[in-house]
């Protein structure tokens, strides 16, 4: 008996929705826009964020991280930046 679920990896439609959601985090991220980013993560206490120097536990804390958190130096150039989609049928 074959228990596999067949994958269609790479769908256009669905690699372009990916790509347009990291990207308008990215811009959110490097430009500091607060409002944004607090409407990306969800609103759960079990939501989790590893930063470069903290991991951060629960909405509440990623939230109130990002109020605190300066808005300089937060430029940064991504490279060989991959999105890989798996889409199960």
């Amino acid at each position: 008996m074959n228990d596999t679920i067949p994958l269609e990896i790479g769908l256009p439609e669905i690699v372009a929705e990916v790509t347009r959601a990291f990207e308008r985090y990215e811009r959110a991220l490097t430009g500091n826009d607060v409002a944004v980013l607090d409407e990306l993560f969800w609103e759960d206490p079990r939501t989790v964020r590893y930063g470069a120097g903290e991991n951060l536990y629960g909405y509440a804390a990623i939230a109130e991280f990002r109020r605190r958190r300066s808005p300089a130096g937060l430029e940064r150039t991504l490279h060989n930046t991959v999105i890989i989609t798996y889409d199960a049928t």
